[in-house]
């Protein structure tokens, strides 16, 4: 049920457990895992109860408000549909960012493009207003960097005000993977993985058809097709919007959860 492969560590390490008799992490005795993370997902996934360092709170508790959580959503068709772009090329066509405010308000603003025309300039330019009075901004990886990284490039008029962006980020995921584990998680910090250990109330299952990156950016390619008919084109739109805030709403929890800790 967990097998070894789940734990962190160079492959040859975990032949040699394998090798020694062990197949699930939970037959492997306390203090024979040199590593101290793998040690510790061990003990974690033996006791069958998560386990959240405190000094998460510490690195959240310090950040200052509003405080703003990212998504993006890009394309990235085979054959380019616009001027200037590059076969395979991430192009942000949606985003997503919840506010949180120090009375402890939250909003929610959103970006989709629609039409044919090309969407990476509204999306810059939207975002770029909404994020102007400052405050850090929470995304779960590095991917949102490399997509306003790619803007800057490509937009030099607004190059610096995108650039100015990139010190506000504040990533959630190696926050998370190093303060918070799960049995459940089975080795992996994905968003979809973290958000069922940590609340009962949201969850990807319940979308309606777009539930990931890649069916969103399908989506979004049949979405603004002019073979597509109107009904399935509003039903697309919904789709991707509801699965994009969801994204950006998982953050808000986590970010809740790492504050305040493992409730009874």
């Amino acid at each position: 049920e967990y097998p070894i492969s789940i734990l962190p560590g160079k492959r040859a390490e975990k032949a040699q457990l394998l090798e020694d008799g062990y197949e699930d992490i939970r037959e492997i005795p306390p203090s024979y895992l040199s590593d101290s993370r793998a040690e510790w997902l061990r003990s974690v996934t033996t006791s069958g109860k998560a386990d959240l360092k405190p000094e998460a709170a510490a690195v959240l508790e310090a950040l200052e408000y509003p405080r703003y959580y990212l998504d993006f959503e890009t394309v990235g068709p085979a054959v380019p549909l616009w001027t200037g772009t590059k076969p395979y090329e991430a192009l942000p066509f949606q985003w997503s960012c919840h506010i949180e405010h120090a009375t402890d308000t939250i909003e929610h603003r959103e970006f989709l493009a629609e039409g044919s025309a090309p969407p990476m300039r509204k999306c810059a330019d939207s975002l770029l207003r909404l994020l102007e009075a400052g405050g850090p901004i929470f995304t779960y990886s590095s991917y949102e960097r490399s997509v306003i990284k790619a803007l800057a490039l490509r937009f030099p008029d607004i190059e610096a005000q995108l650039t100015a962006l990139l010190p506000r980020l504040v990533d959630l995921l190696p926050i998370t993977k190093a303060h918070y584990y799960h049995p459940e998680l089975k080795g992996s910090w994905s968003i979809k993985s973290v958000l069922p250990t940590i609340t009962t109330d949201l969850g990807y299952d319940r979308l309606s058809g777009i539930k990931e990156g890649l069916g969103a950016s399908e989506g979004f390619l049949e979405m603004i097709a002019s073979s597509t008919d109107p009904d399935r084109k509003h039903e697309l739109k919904t789709q991707l919007l509801e699965y994009c805030r969801l994204d950006t709403l998982a953050m808000v929890k986590l970010a809740h959860f790492l504050s305040e800790g493992i409730q009874d």
